[in-house]
C-alpha cells in the first residue's frame, strides 16, 4: 500500500462525533470532489474505502443515501442522481447549485461556541484531502497536494490553509489547480491538522533518517577528499626523498631531516598531524609541514643543479 493510501486509511479511522465536525468533513469531500451542483453531484475514486466514507459521510450530514457504482477499469463512481436528493445536500450547505462560482462558504465550519472552530477546519480539510489530495512517499520526495478543479475554490481553499498557519502554494496542472507542499515541516503540520499524526511522525522519522545519512555521506565525503590530498601530497613527499637518497648524502643532512624522512616514508598514509606525534618528543602539523618543504625544495635544487650540470657537458 503506497504511503498517500495509508495516510488516507489513517484519517479515515479518526473519530468524528460532533455534528458540526460531521458536516465540515462532509462538506469537504463534497465540494472538493468531480462535482457539486443542482445539475449533478458526484466523486470518482480507485479507494473502495475512500467511497464508502465519503457515503458514510454525505449519510450522516444529510440524511441522503449516495449511490455506487463501479467502472469497467476498477473505479468507484459515486453519485447523487435524485434531483430531490441533491437540492436536500446543497439546501444543508446553504447553496443553491447555481451559484457563479464553487466557494467555500465559512460559515459551514463555525458553530455557535467558536467562529473559527479548529475542529470543524481540521474536519473539512480532512474530507478535502480523501477526496482530491494525495502524498508522495517521503522516502522519495516531499509533496502533498489538492488537485482543485475550480479556480475560485482553489483560491479559497489557499486562503483558508495560510490562515491556519500553512501557507501553500498553487499551480496549474493540465487544466486543473494544485494548492500544495514541498516543504517536509509544513507536510507534518498539515497531517497532523488532519488527524494522521502516525503518518506525521513516519514522515518526521524518514527525514531524521535522511539528515543522519546525508551528514555521514558530507562526512564521508570530506574525510575521502582529505585521505585523497594526503596520499597525493605524501606520494610527491616520498619522492622527493628517494631522489635525495640517491643523488646525495642523507649522512650529511640533519638529524631532524633524516627522521622526518625515514617517518614518511614509512607512514605514507598518515596525515602531517600524525606524523607528528611519531617525534620523539611529538611535534606540531606545522613543524613537519616545514620539514617536509624543506626536504621538497633540497630535492628540487637538486634536480635544478643535475639539468644545470647536464645542461653543461
Amino acid at each position: 500500500m503506497s504511503f498517500s493510501a495509508n495516510v488516507k486509511k489513517e484519517l479515515m479511522s479518526v473519530e468524528t462525533e460532533s455534528p458540526c465536525c460531521i458536516k465540515s468533513l462532509a462538506y469537504g469531500m463534497l465540494l472538493f470532489g468531480r462535482s457539486f451542483n443542482h445539475h449533478s453531484i458526484s466523486m470518482m475514486t480507485d479507494n473502495a474505502e475512500v467511497a464508502e466514507a465519503y457515503r458514510k459521510a454525505v449519510k450522516a450530514a444529510t440524511g441522503v443515501t449516495v449511490d455506487l457504482s463501479e467502472t469497467p477499469s476498477g473505479k468507484f463512481v459515486l453519485s447523487v442522481t435524485e434531483k430531490s436528493d441533491r437540492e436536500k445536500i446543497l439546501d444543508c450547505y446553504g447553496m443553491t447549485g447555481r451559484e457563479y462560482a464553487l466557494r467555500i462558504n465559512r460559515a459551514i465550519l463555525t458553530n455557535e461556541s467558536d467562529d473559527e472552530n479548529s475542529c470543524c477546519f481540521s474536519a473539512f480539510v480532512r474530507g478535502a484531502f480523501l477526496s482530491c489530495g494525495t502524498v508522495c512517499d517521503p522516502n522519495k520526495m516531499y509533496a502533498l497536494e489538492f488537485v482543485v478543479q475550480y479556480l475560485k475554490l482553489s483560491e479559497d481553499m489557499k486562503a483558508l490553509l495560510g490562515e491556519m498557519g500553512l501557507p501553500p502554494k498553487v499551480t496549474q496542472r493540465r487544466g486543473v489547480r494544485v494548492v500544495y507542499y514541498k516543504d517536509s515541516t509544513n507536510i507534518e503540520d498539515i497531517l497532523t491538522l488532519m488527524g494522521a499524526m502516525t503518518s506525521s511522525l513516519e514522515l518526521m522519522s524518514v527525514k531524521v533518517y535522511k539528515d543522519v545519512r546525508n551528514r555521514v555521506n558530507r562526512r564521508t565525503n570530506f574525510e575521502t577528499a582529505n585521505i585523497t590530498r594526503t596520499v597525493a601530497a605524501s606520494l610527491d613527499q616520498i619522492e622527493a626523498i628517494e631522489y635525495i637518497e640517491k643523488n646525495a648524502d642523507m649522512a650529511l643532512l640533519p638529524a631532524d631531516l633524516r627522521q622526518t624522512a625515514y617517518l614518511r616514508k614509512e607512514n605514507p598514509d598518515m596525515s602531517l598531524r600524525e606524523l607528528g606525534e611519531c617525534f620523539d618528543p611529538p611535534v606540531t602539523r606545522s613543524v613537519v609541514n616545514n620539514k617536509l618543504m624543506k626536504l621538497m625544495k633540497l630535492a628540487k635544487n637538486l634536480k635544478a643543479q643535475k639539468t644545470e650540470n647536464n645542461g653543461g657537458r
